[in-house]
């Protein structure tokens, strides 16, 4: 009898036991889900100093990156933002803290005209610094935005912070760079990325801005975090890397990014070996082995080159970054690697 009451407790142990750990496990694995954001807010500062941290405006370069490689049916919309500039009597009507650049809307068919505005407003002519003014108007714009990109060179300098970041609290990527040095300034913006469940991204200058923005879509869009290289190469110079293939893996992005205008990279020597044979290459010789990687143009500006390869096999895929075109001595080109599926 004794027995049977001890194997009886035993028995609604292990049934108490069995469904809580059911009961917990949908709780962990709907956390560590990823839901794409299908609406996104930039907001880019353009204030004064932007002439001498940003003066090849990669802020619009990053920008660009993101709107040619953001799913297109995506809602995008960005403000621009300072502190204004004071209305003189007679002469100039003023111009407010923060201003739309353009209004959320899908990618395609607006990515010309989005370009086009980023291009035409983006001057560092914005005097000061005021956050309040540019999260103001980012609510207003866009009250429905799921994700929010917060980009500037400077602390907020225009009277009272209000928390402004919490009036739509949002996943708000916060990208700081050249001349936030103060310990406040650095623990606002950790502040912001860290109340709305966002990230914040330090930075020493813009060179770096276009590669963070891109790995910024990456998280946003439930994309494989992509990989990242960087080289500093001279004329003619390449640096070969590689990355490892698994069997689920069919198509992969490679974003190329540099600082100046006039520079230029390529990606060569594709090819994918498997127990040390080659299996895939870019361009084979012959029609039947190895087989061919397919390597597309899906996005291109003056400083980024994105490509789309596909056709891959599971093995190690081996790549050079070559310099095909720099202005002087050696410079630095950051490449990522990510893959395409969620």
């Amino acid at each position: 009898m004794r027995k049977a009451l001890v194997s009886a407790s035993l028995l609604t142990l292990l049934i108490a036991v069995f469904a809580a750990t059911a009961s917990a496990t949908p709780a962990a694995t709907g956390s560590a889900a990823c839901t794409p954001a299908t609406n996104i807010e930039a907001i880019v500062d353009d204030s004064g100093s932007m002439t001498v941290t940003d003066p090849n405006k990669l802020r619009v370069q990053a920008m660009d990156l993101l709107i040619q490689t953001l799913p297109p049916t995506t809602t995008l919309g960005a403000v621009e933002f300072g502190s204004g500039i004071e209305a003189i009597p007679g002469i100039y009507e003023g111009q407010p803290a923060a201003n739309t650049l353009f209004p959320p809307e899908p990618i395609q068919p607006n990515s010309a005209a989005m370009l086009g505005a980023l291009k035409a407003n983006i001057n560092a002519d914005n005097g000061a610094t005021d956050y309040n003014g540019a999260f103001a108007k980012a609510d207003a714009d866009d009250p429905s935005s799921q994700a929010r990109i917060f980009l500037t060179d400077g602390g907020h300098n225009e009277g009272t912070y209000n928390e402004a970041h919490l009036a739509h609290n949002v996943p708000t990527y916060v990208i700081g760079f050249g001349g936030i040095t103060s310990p406040e300034d650095k623990a606002r913006l950790k502040k912001i990325a860290a109340d709305t469940g966002g990230k914040v991204y330090e930075l020493e200058d813009a060179s770096q801005l276009q590669a963070v923005v891109n790995s910024i879509g990456a998280q946003l869009t439930c994309k494989t975090p992509p990989r990242q290289f960087t080289d500093e190469l001279a004329q003619g110079q390449s640096k070969t890397h590689s990355i490892t293939i698994g069997p689920k893996t069919h198509s992969l992005r490679v974003t190329l990014t540099w600082a100046q205008p006039g520079d230029n990279f390529k990606l060569t020597g594709l090819r994918i070996k498997s127990h040390g044979k080659l299996v895939a290459v870019a361009r084979p010789q012959k029609a039947s082995k190895p087989k061919k990687l397919k390597v597309t143009v899906a996005g291109k500006s003056s400083t980024f080159t994105v490509l789309k390869v596909t056709h891959l096999r599971p093995g190690t895929l081996q790549f050079a970054v070559k310099a095909a075109k720099v202005s002087g001595g050696t410079v630095k080109v950051t490449t990522q690697v990510g893959g395409e599926g969620s």
